[in-house]
């Protein structure tokens, strides 16, 4: 019977850890299976590692007869069984080792070439999981320490696929850097013999623009009102949408110095173009006039006055453009800027209905400047009336300071802020402050009467119908006779809106 040295023991624990030097414990579980009716697993344990331990089939069958009979000569096949597996695990561990190690001495970490044809050599033989070849090529430098055998340059092997594995050699990532920069410049290089010769930029500090083409262009600084740059613009660019010479000479312009001319030219002629009425043009020219928030109610009517007054002066018909020209055709004189008269408020302000909103008012409200309005000039009334100035307007007479008074104003005004809540967050939460206002001002409603709810209503159908409307005066409307009659006293609408800032604080 043979014996097993120190060494011997250590690689089969290292390499078959269910085997030691008192019994199996595979051939112990490979019975165990069978007992419990588990054939197919019996079956695999069998035709694995049993096979690959005794790869003699007589020695093996012989062996597992002996287990199974407790046969007393089973030690001592077992214990012959076993050295012989010692001595094809050493042998098969220097093959491997030697494998390992054969060109290790002869590879220079400098050179990228061979450091990778090496490494890709070793990783090729040994599994295609790179992190599985790293623990492979340690466990192998563990068995050459063990044997002494080749034990450094096992060791530096396993460093070299360590190394190469985690993308950490010098050499060879630097070779990877090269060629990824090559790649790159290659792909460049294709892509530019696509594209063909490059283009080189326009300078546009070589383009010169004279006295006479900034006249075409621009408008005179005199003209500050907003709505009179709006019919500026309209009446310089209106006759030269179908002129591209003048279309090129206003974008280069704008590109050079930075305005909004070529905006203003393009929104005109998109407008003309494709047949929108004129007040659908004149805003889209305020919106690109304008910076920030705008909107005014009498600058819109001054703006569709004095654009109707200046056409029918000009004698074209609306929305057709006049003959292309360059430099322009004389023009009929621009309208003179007249004061805006303040909107009436009181007993007159009642009788009056304002005009209906246009889309310009939706095209300016999103930008806008601050009111500004030309400082009216001071006349003599009788004067003012006698005087005949042709392609003008004559000033209204001069009335009180209008205070916009919508829901949304009463709003801001309450709460001190400079712009108003949204109104969808509004109309959520305002009919419980409808009803606790309408409980004090005419009493509980009995339980099955619908006194309150039909004046909460009437209320709330107000206030949504008036969110917007800066004319709005309760006090003289239809709907506060209506809650009176139905024994509501509401003077005002402020006690509401008071509530509901407080409810929502």
């Amino acid at each position: 019977m043979r014996t097993l040295t120190d060494i011997q023991l250590r690689l089969l624990k290292e390499e078959f850890p269910a085997t030691s030097h008192s019994g199996d414990e595979d051939i112990e579980r490979y019975f165990e299976l069978r007992r419990t009716g588990r054939q197919a697993s019996a079956l695999a344990l069998y035709r694995g590692r049993i096979s690959r331990k005794y790869p003699d089939p007589a020695r093996r069958e012989l062996l597992l007869r002996y287990y199974r009979s407790r046969d007393p000569r089973y030690g001592e096949l077992y214990r012959d069984s076993l050295a012989e597996l010692a001595d094809r695990l050493i042998k098969r561990t220097y093959g491997i080792i030697d494998t390992l190690t054969r060109e290790i001495d002869s590879v220079d970490m400098g050179d990228a070439y061979s450091v990778i044809k090496l490494a890709e050599g070793l990783l090729s033989v040994i599994s295609p999981d790179r992190n599985v070849a790293i623990a492979f090529t340690e466990r192998y430098a563990r068995y050459a320490r063990l044997l002494g055998y080749r034990e450094r340059q096992a060791h530096d092997a396993a460093e070299l696929i360590r190394l190469y594995v985690t993308e950490t050699i010098a050499s060879v990532e630097e070779l990877k850097k090269e060629r990824e920069e090559r790649r790159k410049e290659r792909a460049r290089a294709r892509v530019g013999a696509a594209r063909g010769p490059a283009r080189q930029g326009f300078d546009l500090s070589r383009v010169v623009f004279s006295p006479e083409e900034i006249g075409r262009i621009t408008i005179p600084d005199t003209v500050t009102r907003t709505e009179d740059k709006v019919i500026a613009y309209c009446a310089k660019y209106w006759g030269s949408v179908n002129n591209p010479a003048f279309e090129k000479a206003v974008f280069l312009y704008s590109r050079k110095y930075h305005t909004s001319h070529s905006d203003i030219f393009q929104a005109i002629k998109n407008g003309v173009t494709h047949g929108w009425k004129d007040e659908e043009i004149l805003n889209a020219v305020l919106a690109n006039v304008v910076t920030g928030y705008y909107y005014s109610i009498s600058g819109d009517r001054y703006l569709q006055t004095a654009w109707a007054r200046y056409r029918a002066a000009s004698g074209q018909a609306r929305g057709a453009p006049s003959q292309p020209s360059v430099p322009l055709l004389p023009v009929p004189p621009l309208p003179v800027p007249l004061p805006s008269a303040p909107l009436p408020t009181g007993p007159v302000a009642a009788k009056a209905k304002p005009r209906p909103k246009t889309r310009a008012g939706k095209a300016a409200r999103a930008s806008g400047n601050s009111r500004r309005r030309a400082a009216p000039g001071r006349e003599k009334p009788g004067v003012a009336a006698k005087r005949s100035v042709p392609n003008t307007f004559r000033p209204e007479p001069a009335r009180g300071p209008f205070t916009p008074n919508s829901v949304s104003d009463m709003i801001r005004k309450l709460t001190g802020k400079s712009y108003a809540v949204y109104k969808d967050l509004f109309f959520q939460n305002i009919r419980p402050s409808i009803r606790s206002v309408l409980a004090e001002a005419g009493g509980k409603d009995t339980p099955f009467g619908s006194r309150q709810n039909s004046a909460e209503q009437i209320i709330y159908d107000y206030l949504f119908s008036h969110w917007n409307n800066p004319y709005q005066q309760w006090e003289k409307s239809d709907e506060r006779e209506k809650t009176r009659t139905l024994g509501y006293r509401m003077d005002g609408l402020e006690p509401i809106i008071a509530r509901w800032i407080r409810d929502a604080s």
